[in-house]
């Protein structure tokens, strides 16, 4: 009797450790900030990267994490998005969400968003100065 008991608290003691380092492996990771800017298509408006966040035409906000594969750097979104053209934005929580891909890293220039086989290239809207 005592080594089922044993048995059953080791094995939930594993299933304790699988858990926590699947939410620790897929849990959003924060960025150092060198995407931050804003992004502009003629076709849908603006992306704007703030340190983990990206906010479409300043109002839908959904959370990123920064990575990197044989491609290069690109955002992935928690939830699709996607471009409509001469709309707006699409984002979808029943979508698998796709790459924005990034030109480069640190402070990049370009970010290019799919819809479909199309896609858009959104370039770095540099900051307007201040007005004296």
């Amino acid at each position: 009797m005592d080594t089922k008991r044993w048995i059953i608290a080791a094995i939930a003691v594993a299933a304790l450790a699988a858990a926590a380092l699947a939410a620790w492996l897929l849990w959003p990771r924060g960025t150092d900030g060198a995407e931050n800017g804003v992004f502009a298509n003629d076709c849908c408006g603006t992306v704007r990267l703030e340190s983990g966040k990206l906010a479409l035409n300043d109002s839908q906000r959904v959370h990123y994490t920064i990575q990197r594969d044989a491609a290069g750097p690109y955002l992935l979104p928690v939830y699709y998005v996607g471009a409509v053209e001469d709309q707006g934005f699409e984002i979808d929580g029943t979508r698998p969400a796709l790459k924005l891909r990034l030109d480069r890293m640190p402070h990049p220039q370009r970010l290019v968003l799919y819809a479909g086989r199309i896609s858009y290239i959104f370039s770095r809207k540099e900051p307007q100065a201040g007005r004296r």
